[in-house]
C-alpha cells in the first residue's frame, strides 16, 4: 500500500526486507553509508555524575550517568522503552534542569542550570520523541515552527522581538527540499503532514541549525524505510562534517547503523560506552536486562 493504493501483491516468501521496502517507497532505498572513518575530536557533550528525581510513579530517576560525545562521532544510547530514555532527552535539553551546573557541559561550558534557550546559544540542537506537539506545533504552518527552535540561535530569524517571516519560508523550504517532505500546499500546518515527512522536517529544521551538539531521541521512530534511510544518513553527515551527535533509539538496526559507540540505559542507570563493533545482539540485550 503506497499513497493510498495497492501498488503490489508478492509472496512474502519470495522478498527480502529492501524489496519490500522499495515497494513501500516507490523506488529502491539508499545504503545508508559514512564517507569516511570517524575520527574524534574534542568532548562536545559532558555528562558528570548527571542524576535527577522524578515524582512520576511512572517516570524513571537518572543515577550517576557519566557520558562524552566528541566531535566527529555519534553515540548511541540504546534501551527497552520506559528505561529512562524521556527524562535522559529532557535532561540533556534543559527541559528538567539539574542543581549541578557540571553535570551537563556543552563544549566545556557548564549548562546544567542553564535553560533550554540557554542550551541552544551553546550551539546545542534538540528532536524530541514526540514530532507533534513537542517538537512542532500542530495547528501552526511549518515556517512558523522554524521559529520555535530558531529564534535562540542569532538575530537572522527573530531580530529585537520582531520575526523575519522571509527568512523563517526559506528555512523552512530549503528544509523541505534537502529532507523530502511531502506536502499539499507551499507552508501547511504541521499537522497535515503525515508522521514521516513532519519527522524529516523536525529533524532537518535542527540540522539547518548546523549545531556543534545534536540530541535527538528515536529518530526514525513511525517513519517509512526511504525516511528513516535519509534521516540517518543526514546524521552520519552532520557527526563527519565535525558535529558530535547523541542518538537515543531503541531500534537496534539503527543504533549498529549509524552509531561509533553504544552505550545503554536501563533503569535510569547508563551503562560504560563501547565500540560498536566490538558488540554483537547477545551483548547488547544482556546490557538491555540491566547487567552492566
Amino acid at each position: 500500500l503506497r499513497h493510498g493504493k495497492l501498488v503490489s501483491r508478492v509472496d512474502p516468501q519470495q522478498e527480502t526486507a529492501a524489496s519490500l521496502a522499495a515497494l513501500m517507497v516507490g523506488t529502491e532505498v539508499a545504503a545508508v553509508r559514512a564517507d569516511k572513518e570517524a575520527a574524534p575530536g574534542a568532548p562536545l557533550l559532558e555528562l558528570n555524575d548527571l542524576s535527577t528525581q522524578t515524582d512520576d510513579p511512572f517516570g524513571v530517576s537518572l543515577k550517576n550517568i557519566n557520558l562524552s560525545v566528541r566531535a566527529g562521532e555519534i553515540v548511541a544510547v540504546a534501551g527497552v522503552a520506559g528505561n529512562g530514555q524521556g527524562e535522559f532527552f529532557g535532561a540533556l535539553s534543559g527541559e528538567v534542569i539539574s542543581t549541578n551546573k557540571d553535570s551537563v557541559k556543552f563544549g566545556g561550558a557548564a549548562s546544567g542550570r542553564e535553560d533550554i534557550t540557554q542550551r541552544r546559544r551553546r550551539d546545542a540542537a534538540f528532536v524530541p520523541e514526540e514530532r507533534i506537539g513537542h517538537g512542532a506545533i500542530p495547528n501552526f504552518t511549518l515556517s512558523e515552527n522554524v521559529v520555535l527552535t530558531h529564534h535562540a540561535v542569532g538575530e537572522a530569524v527573530v531580530r529585537k522581538g520582531l520575526i523575519n517571516s522571509d527568512v523563517a519560508q526559506n528555512v523552512s523550504s530549503n528544509v523541505i527540499e534537502l529532507f523530502d517532505v511531502r506536502k499539499g500546499t507551499p507552508d501547511p500546518e504541521a499537522q497535515s503532514l503525515s508522521g514521516g515527512n513532519l519527522q524529516k522536517f523536525v529533524v532537518g529544521r535542527e540540522m539547518a541549525l548546523r549545531p556543534k551538539v545534536l540530541v535527538v531521541n528515536q529518530p526514525t521512530w513511525g517513519v517509512d524505510a526511504g525516511a528513516a534511510a535519509l534521516i540517518r544518513q543526514a546524521l552520519i553527515d552532520l557527526a563527519r562534517s565535525g558535529s558530535a551527535v547523541l542518538v537515543i533509539s531503541q531500534d537496534l538496526d539503527e543504533i549498529f547503523e549509524v552509531a561509533d559507540r553504544i552505550a545503554v540505559i536501563s533503569r535510569g542507570e547508563l551503562s560504560e560506552d563501547y565500540l560498536s563493533e566490538d558488540l554483537n545482539l547477545e551483548q547488547i540485550g544482556l546490557l538491555m536486562a540491566g547487567a552492566h
